[in-house]
């Protein structure tokens, strides 16, 4: 057989399938929807499946089913993230404001970019960097990026799970370490178990209460943790997917059942009414209004459910391409949910029992309420909830489920960030030339890791861990989910908007919609420091006028083949990147599936099956614009973050410039990525062209559009 009989019957059956199409909807007319895509950019949807992505997917390892994938990707979602920082942020934000914060980005954010990822890694069978390679090749360094973010969290993220690791094995110990010891007839207070409690953080952290109090002092009680869960994560992915689909049976499910019986037991302590009444009870309005409840409420979105590090992504290349991945992104979006809520009750029920405690020893309402806010985010888990542990009936018992359960949720949630790494460089030409084994790949990742964690091992760790964590979840992941949204939703697909209205109209229009946003942001900001309610406001009307006037202005000045007014806004305005991408979601579930009149669009909102035509906008405009106004905002509190020296903050600084370099290098040189047998040779001005044959195998329909333009020409 030859090697062009393959594409001769797939060109054939396409042609037969455009040929269809047109007796349906003839051509030059105006779909049902209006904002759907015309006739002539879904024919394209049906171009050739090419060489090096059919070859992709007939070598990718396979999930043993779709459970083992929701299993995984469930464990990947639900980590420390919910158990230690979603009550912590809760708390700081007003608890039941945070909550209702959170289930708004959860629906307008989390959701979108979850199925935009899960899409684009099973659509193109390859991890981060060769997902959105497979758009356009300048964004391979998005999904590089990502998969970078990913490794840099690992590496302080298992220094938590060692701190756990160090509590779970002190629970065996019959005199619990961090519980107070009272001797002889001394009547312990509860000031007594709170020092001890502390006391015991400290010295397993190493944490001194400055910076300027560190004397390098080496950890070895969390450096022996340290090594132990980098082994267990080796353990658990060393042989890949494979393995993985099974330990994720036990890793998903064990701590979410942990959680629920530590839920029921807190019920019955004192004062845990009252604890949950300050978590879901009671709503402060006005915590809304401010701009640290949002970011906090979308870096803990992204944070928690994997975005923007490589993860989705990475587990979706490993699915046939027909799985139904719009319902499985709303599955892992509710259970990551519900596991934070779970989760919550858990810490909140034990906030108020410490509150009656504190009381009751005459402490004072203004000193017991402290617990809700406290600075330090781990004294939630490692100093609140070791003192609930200490004064239970049973608290070598609770202390064994509770630690246990951090540590499993973590290390599952570990290894998922590793993947997500060493998937993308699987998928890179020059390891593939090296011919390395998973096992002896994956292991030399882990020994990386380990080494650059090594870092946090000293007394001054902890404060190295807050910044990494502070440019990583707060800078890092939304810059990234910015530029994300923005090839997809403004770059993918821009050429045909530049055929039907003219190159002009659509970057006017463009511009001005970043422009009037940066305006905002700007004149908002301006008057003061600290973030005025007022002057928001001000600032959002500024953006919308900019963006009208914009997009007023590139109708009139429109250039091309579309006539009506109609028309044009749908062209110049549209969404029409993210529609092609709605379009792979609901085609791979149901292949006959096209745009419908609007009561189907408003009923595929309902369906958990199907992706709604609000994707699109949401990817195009809410999520970019929303994303570049925080940024903005954050921009103008000081950017040496926290009390911490310059010295210190290079730490953050250098991880977020490194992330920023990796997408600028990429996208200015996009050849550095590919193998040479397809970039053919290279010029000195070559470097900064995409070659012709990758372009062409990508099986996109943006090479289809190249092809056209060639044959035209």
């Amino acid at each position: 057989m030859s090697e062009t009989e393959p594409v001769s019957r797939a060109s054939q059956s396409s042609v037969s399938k455009n040929a269809t199409r047109k007796k349906l909807r003839p051509r030059g007319t105006v779909p049902s929807l209006w904002f759907s895509l015309p006739t002539e950019l879904q024919a394209m949807e049906d171009s050739v499946e090419t060489e090096l992505l059919q070859e992709r997917e007939e070598n990718r390892e396979r999930w043993g089913g779709n459970i083992s994938f929701l299993l995984a990707t469930i464990g990947s979602a639900v980590g420390l993230g919910n158990v230690w920082k979603f009550p912590s942020l809760a708390a700081k934000n007003g608890g039941a404001a945070f909550v209702l914060a959170y289930i708004v980005v959860l629906l307008f954010i989390g959701l979108p970019m979850m199925t935009l990822e899960l899409t684009l890694g099973q659509k193109f069978q390859g991890g981060d960097a060769d997902a959105f390679g497979a758009i356009n090749p300048r964004f391979r360094g998005i999904g590089l990026a990502s998969a970078f973010l990913s490794f840099i969290l690992s590496t302080y993220y298992t220094v938590i799970l060692a701190w756990a690791m160090v509590y779970f094995v002190e629970s065996f110990v019959p005199n619990l370490p961090y519980s107070f010891k009272a001797e002889g007839d001394y009547n312990a207070t509860f000031v007594d178990f709170y020092k001890s409690s502390e006391d015991h953080f400290q010295s397993v952290t190493k944490m001194v209460s400055s910076p300027s109090l560190i004397t390098h002092s080496f950890n070895l009680k969390a450096f022996g943790a340290f090594i132990l869960i980098w082994g267990l994560i080796y353990l658990c992915i060393f042989k890949g997917i494979r393995i993985v689909s099974h330990v994720v049976k036990f890793t998903a499910a064990f701590p979410v059942i942990i959680l629920i019986i530590l839920a029921s037991i807190g019920l019955s302590r004192e004062g845990a009414i009252q604890g949950l009444t300050n978590y879901m009870g009671t709503v402060e309005w006005s915590k809304l209004l401010t701009k640290e409840i949002w970011i906090h409420a979308i870096t803990q979105s992204f944070f928690s459910l994997g975005l923007c590090m490589g993860v989705i992504t990475a587990y979706s290349s490993f699915n046939p391409k027909t799985q139904n991945i719009s319902r499985d992104g709303k599955i892992i979006c509710i259970s990551d949910l519900a596991v934070s809520l779970i989760a919550g009750l858990c810490v909140y029920e034990m906030l108020g029992f410490l509150e009656h405690e504190c009381q009751r020893d005459g402490l004072g309402e203004a000193k017991c309420s402290e617990f809700y806010n406290n600075e330090n985010p781990f004294y939630l888990v490692f100093v609140y909830f070791p003192i609930g542990i200490s004064v239970s009936g049973i608290p070598n018992l609770i202390g064994l489920m509770f630690f246990v359960c951090l540590v499993i949720v973590g290390v599952d949630s570990a290894f998922s960030m590793i993947l997500a790494f060493t998937t993308v460089l699987e998928d890179a030409w020059f390891i593939k030339k090296l011919k390395l084994s998973k096992p002896l790949l994956i292991g030399a990742v882990c020994v990386a890791g380990f080494i650059f964690g090594f870092i946090y091992m000293f007394d001054s760790g902890f404060f190295y861990l807050d910044i990494a964590d502070n440019y990583v979840s707060k800078w890092s992941l939304m810059i990234i989910g910015f530029i994300q949204t923005v090839a997809c939703g403004w770059i993918y697909q821009a050429s045909y908007q530049f055929k039907r209205v003219g190159k002009f109209s659509v970057i006017l229009y463009g511009n001005c919609y970043f422009v009037g946003i940066l305006l905002g942001v700007i004149i908002a900001l301006s008057g003061s420091k600290h973030t005025n309610v007022d002057t928001i406001w001000v600032g959002i009307f500024i953006a919308c006028f900019v963006w009208i006037f914009g997009l007023v202005a590139a109708i009139l000045l429109s250039k091309g083949r579309v006539n009506t007014y109609r028309e044009k806004v749908w062209c110049v305005a549209g969404w029409h990147g993210p529609d092609m991408i709605r379009r792979m979601v609901n085609k791979q579930y149901d292949p006959e599936w096209e745009p419908g009149p609007l009561r189907d669009e408003f009923k595929a909102m309902l369906n958990l099956s199907y992706v709604s035509f609000t994707f699109g906008f949401l990817i195009k405009y809410i999520i970019p614009g929303v994303l570049l106004l925080l940024i903005g905002m954050e921009v103008k509190s000081d950017f040496n973050y926290g009390s911490y020296s310059l010295s210190m903050n290079i730490l953050g600084m250098l991880i977020l410039m490194v992330t920023v370099l990796i997408m600028i290098v990429l996208f200015v040189f996009p050849r550095i990525w590919y193998d040479p047998k397809y970039a053919g040779r290279l010029s000195w001005i070559s470097w900064v062209t995409v070659p012709k044959p990758v372009l062409t195998t990508l099986g996109t329909e943006e090479a289809e559009l190249t092809k056209k333009r060639g044959s035209s020409a």
